[in-house]
């Protein structure tokens, strides 16, 4: 039974843990970042109705693990259509860089087109429609952004798991894994976030999902040896790496 915390105070408790998961209510980050007198203003656009992207809830916590953390560089991995990238671009200062890490067309070109009943039925046939329609519609939400806020970003278009985060990044304080959901593929992207995070938070999507069952799996054997937090009623699950609050 994972132990709820519906408060900061409980919260902070939590990260003196030497392990677990922990359910967190979004009420006790808001609590935090009022102690931490964190702007309560942020901008977003009404999150996307179409598979792969984001609830109300999910941007809520993004933006304030941001908040909370304020990074100078946030790694993002599965750019797909740009939302968050954009609610990442949109509620940071600027002097941090966003960098977001995308398939090239080359490993999406040989995927078949496929219709959003056939993404529902299972977790890779689910990847690979969201892999295709990435490479089909671009980062749609990202056209619009100002030329200030494209300066700060740069997309890359690799295999996530094939790059050497050190040499690429050097360093990151916020790392957003979103990629593939394979095992495999998300015990690496964990692997290299916790490579080069010597401080901030690195946070996972689709934690509890009833398609990405891999990702639940994954953070049930990796809490054993770290604390995991996951917001209740939302898809997102989150590690502090040496913060104090």
């Amino acid at each position: 039974m994972q132990k709820l915390i519906e408060s900061a105070a409980a919260l902070r408790s939590a990260l003196a843990a030497k392990s677990g998961i922990y359910e967190l209510k979004l009420r006790a980050l808001l609590e935090l970042a009022d102690e931490l007198k964190i702007a309560k203003e942020y901008t977003a656009s009404l999150p996307p109705i179409e598979i792969g992207s984001i609830t109300l809830v999910d941007q809520v916590v993004l933006v304030l693990l941001a908040k909370i953390v304020t990074p100078r560089k946030i790694i993002e991995i599965g750019t797909y259509k740009g939302f968050t990238t954009r609610l990442f671009i949109e509620n940071t200062p600027e002097d941090c860089d966003v960098v977001s890490i995308d398939l090239p067309k080359g490993l999406t070109a040989h995927l078949a087109e496929t219709d959003e009943r056939s993404a529902l039925s299972s977790a890779e046939q689910n990847d690979d429609y969201l892999r295709k329609r990435q490479e089909i519609d671009g980062e749609a939400y990202l056209t619009s952004i100002t030329e200030a806020q494209r300066k700060r970003l740069t997309l890359v278009k690799e295999d996530s798991t094939t790059i050497n985060f050190k040499e690429a990044f050097q360093s990151a304080e916020m790392i957003f894994i979103d990629g593939g959901h394979e095992h495999q593929i998300v015990r690496a992207d964990t692997e290299n976030a916790f490579g080069i995070v010597k401080r901030g938070v690195i946070v996972w999507h689709d934690y509890n999902s009833k398609i990405h069952g891999d990702v639940t799996e994954y953070l049930a054997e990796f809490s054993k040896s770290q604390v995991v937090f996951h917001v209740a009623n939302s898809l997102v699950a989150f590690a502090l790496v040496n913060i104090e609050l």
